[in-house]
């Protein structure tokens, strides 16, 4: 049995009306296990509830357009993290066998939620990013404690906040869907897989002015397990693959491959911020870009900090594979955990990273108020080499290769007008290594230092270098 939205009501009706509607056909949908057909138009929404056992189909054409006034969206339970409120466009709690599918569009209409930037591109990175009200739609998506979940071909556009949450779900699919978000949108990330299992990601395109994919395993969900991401290409002005930051609980048994960065702040992200664990995890053939407009670029950033916490108590992150990297950067490789921590079995094999030109941690760094810059770290945060590495034991690099700027670059400071720190050639060694143990380095490549410096510089640390 089919159910086609324009039998029941007119895409020119008011949203109470559509809103009706459609929430009327899910239902009896659901019951019967239907099809919900949305047809070509704009259709005008406020939250709707998905049921189990049905699909909603989003016709090529069809645009289905948050309402834009907060007042009417009825208030759900939004869990502890600031990013996520009670307020949603389409949500799915406990369903089982659900498919959202089509080749239409869901559009948050984010700027209806957010106020305007304080500046413009002369003033850096923060005069850019538009500024979120008190209230906004967000996560778009909410799907929450369900099974089965198949999600495939539409487009996700125009997010007021977080784009697609899935909570505690487990066999979740995701093929074939398109982020447009504004790359400038507060906290814009695509898809935030938080305490799920079972997951399957590919063949999807993002642009977020957040995390592009990122894991969480928040204190109000449980542990994530057996994620697989592949083939997808990612531009973010935050992390284009990540995990972590918020993780109470456990992520393990994670595969990211096949990936595009177009540009990123950071193409290749874990974070320990609360005190669960990281394992298990391996991204192979990762290309693309940092170049982006913000500061504090990272190809790969691996860090295990207290995030303000006055407990003690770190994180763990352990066996963690990064096999065939080829990435366009201004930044470093930064790998960092607080003292008393330590992150264990890393891998970095087949880097290949090319600087165009150079960002000096030692001004950004230390100019820049943010977590996400190895804040328990002071000794090596601003370092000025390639590979840092602070605290981490079981370290293997093999077949690193560096390319430097050409050596004729312009010495001058901000070449591209894109933000202050940005030189043509800066002193840079090639690895710096601090507390590192039971390390291998293959050095048979022979990485270069740029600047005349010490290729490799190491303090406390227990290296064999491979020559």
């Amino acid at each position: 049995m089919t159910i086609v939205l324009s039998d029941r009501v007119s895409p020119s009706a008011g949203f109470t009306e559509i809103t009706r509607a459609l929430q009327q056909a899910i239902d009896e949908a659901g019951k019967s296990g239907s099809v919900v057909v949305v047809p070509p138009g704009r259709w005008t929404i406020a939250t709707i509830d998905l049921r189990s056992n049905m699909t909603l189909h989003i016709a090529r054409g069809a645009t289905l357009l948050a309402h834009t006034e907060i007042a009417d969206y009825p208030a759900r339970p939004a869990g502890h993290n600031k990013d996520r409120q009670p307020y949603h466009l389409l949500v799915a709690d406990g369903c089982e066998h659900l498919t959202i599918e089509g080749e239409g569009t869901i559009n948050g209409q984010g700027q209806a939620f957010w106020n305007p930037p304080l500046g413009d591109r002369s003033q850096g990175a923060a005069g850019l990013f538009w500024r979120e009200k008190k209230t906004r739609v967000t996560p778009m998506l909410e799907l929450r404690n369900c099974r089965d979940l198949r999600l495939r071909d539409f487009t996700l556009k125009g997010s007021p906040g977080w784009t697609l949450h899935a909570n505690c779900c487990d066999q979740v699919r995701i093929n074939g869907v398109t982020v447009d978000n504004h790359l400038f949108g507060p906290n814009t990330d695509g898809f935030d897989i938080n305490g799920c299992r079972d997951v399957w990601i590919s063949d999807c395109e993002l642009r977020c002015g957040d995390d592009a994919i990122i894991l969480k395993a928040t204190q109000d969900a449980r542990s994530c397990e057996r994620v697989v991401v592949t083939n997808c290409i990612l531009q973010s002005n935050c992390a284009a693959l990540g995990l972590g930051a918020e993780t109470t609980h456990g992520i393990r048994d994670v595969a990211f491959s096949n990936c595009v960065v177009r540009s990123a702040l950071r193409m290749i992200q874990i974070e320990m911020w609360e005190t669960g664990t990281i394992e298990n995890v391996v991204f192979s053939n990762i290309t693309g870009r940092t170049m982006s407009d913000v500061p504090l670029e990272r190809p790969i950033y691996m860090d295990i900090q207290h995030h303000g916490r006055t407990d003690g108590e770190l994180g763990q992150m352990r066996n963690i594979v990064v096999a065939g990297l080829t990435a366009e950067t201004r930044g470093r490789i930064v790998m960092t955990a607080a003292d008393g921590a330590a992150i264990e079995n890393v891998t970095l094999r087949d880097i290949h990273l090319r600087w165009p030109e150079i960002e000096d941690p030692e001004l950004t760094v230390n100019q820049m108020r943010s977590q996400q810059m190895s804040n328990s770290n002071p000794h090596t945060r601003a370092a000025r080499a390639a590979v840092v590495a602070d605290n981490v034991h079981g370290l293997r690099i093999e077949n690193l290769r560096l390319q430097w700027p050409d050596e004729n670059a312009s010495p001058d400071e901000n070449p591209n007008g894109v933000f202050p720190g940005i030189h043509g050639t800066l002193p840079m060694h090639a690895m710096l290594f601090r507390n590192v143990r039971d390390a291998i380095i293959d050095t048979r490549a022979a990485p270069p230092s740029q600047g005349g410096v010490e290729p490799i510089v190491q303090s406390g640390s227990e290296i064999r270098l491979v020559e």
